[in-house]
Formats: C-alpha cells, structure tokens, sequence
C-alpha cells in the first residue's frame, strides 16, 4: 500500500493531481481544495494517501494531512460512502468543521453534497459518531477543542449554501449578515439556519 507520496505537481484537473517522485507519476484523486492548495505550491508537495484496490484498478486518493485522510477512510467505511463521495463530503469543508458537525449531529454540511441526502448523511452520523474521538482530540488549538475557527465555520457554511444552489456571493452575504447578529451561532447548522432566514425571500439559483 502507498501510504504518502512526495514529489513535483506534474498535471492537475479538478479532480487528480500527477505527482512526479523521482520520474514516476502517480494520478492520484483530489477534491478540489486540495486541489486549490496544489496550485499555491511551487515547490514538491507531500500527500497522504488511500489506496484502493479493485479487480479493474488500482487507486489513489490524496491529501495534505493525516487527518483528513484519517476522515477519508471512516467515511468510506460507512455503507453506500464510496471514494468519490466521500471526497465530495470532505471538500464540502475542512475536516475540523466536517468533526465537529458529526459529533454534534448536524447533518447539514453532509446533506448539502450531491448524491448523499438527509438519510444518507443521518447514516453517516449515526455509523461515525462515536468513532472520531480520536480525530476529535487532534483538532487544532486554535478551536479550544471546542469548536472550529469563525473563519473555517463561515466558509462552510458559504459551501453548504452553495450546495443547496444559492450563488457564491449571495451565500457570502447571508452568512457575513447572520455572523453580524447581536449572538453569533456557535455551530455550523445554526449557521446556516440564520442565513437562509435571510436569504428565504430569495429564490436559490
């Protein structure tokens, strides 16, 4: 099994990265905010690696931490999650977010990506919540343990809007005005809940 590459970006799509080590590419499957942090570095790149073996392949799915593909591999373990959806769960926002959202049993963030619904990402909840202890004592100091940073929170929240099919800035607007209020919500779904109060008489796009 191939458990972390390093090495020069050779190609990169929205959806894979050529990894150049040592004159050897190797495709290896990236959401896109992995994608994103590929662009912004110029010099070799490390990624953490799932490799998945089927009858017809052989793949690979990278990323920048060893956590986020320590989410990967929960996500993937829970029926009907395969590869790609769980990549499309975890570029919905940072894995801290995607933690805490889980042990807080908001199905929100995981609802809003395509092809999972309400009683996929109730599963998903109901299979992992008692299974990210581990991951939960990781997260970074700056959440206090507690709960992510306002900024990673508000970018989520713009995501999950985005999903649901609300434009960029509009989901940018709602969430900056719900932010504002007199008591900030303190979690990810009252986030979110606060900003499509705001964007109700607004028909998604």
């Amino acid at each position: 099994m191939i458990a972390q590459l390093r090495g020069a970006v050779a190609a990169l799509t929205d959806e894979w990265v050529v990894l150049d080590v040592g004159g050897v590419g190797y495709r290896v499957f990236v959401h896109p905010r992995t994608g994103a942090w590929l662009r912004g570095e110029p010099g070799p790149v490390v990624l953490h690696t799932h490799t998945a073996v089927r009858d017809d392949a052989i793949s690979l799915y990278g990323f920048p931490s060893a956590e986020e593909l320590a989410c990967f591999r929960l996500l993937i373990g829970v029926e009907r999650i395969g590869p790609k959806a769980a990549l499309a769960i975890l570029a919905r926002a940072e894995w801290p977010v995607l933690v805490q959202a889980i042990q807080a049993g908001e199905a929100v963030i995981l609802a809003a990506v395509p092809g999972i619904g309400p009683k996929t990402a109730a599963r998903v909840i109901l299979e992992l919540r008692g299974k990210m202890d581990g991951l939960d004592a990781r997260l970074p100091a700056a959440a206090g343990g507690a709960s992510p940073p306002a900024r990673t929170l508000r970018d989520s929240a713009v995501a999950v809007l985005a999903g649901l099919g609300f434009s960029t800035a509009q989901a940018r607007a709602a969430v900056a005005a719900a932010a504002a209020g007199d008591a900030e919500p303190a979690g990810l779904e009252q986030l979110v809940a606060a900003a499509l109060r705001r964007l109700d008489p607004v028909s998604p796009r």
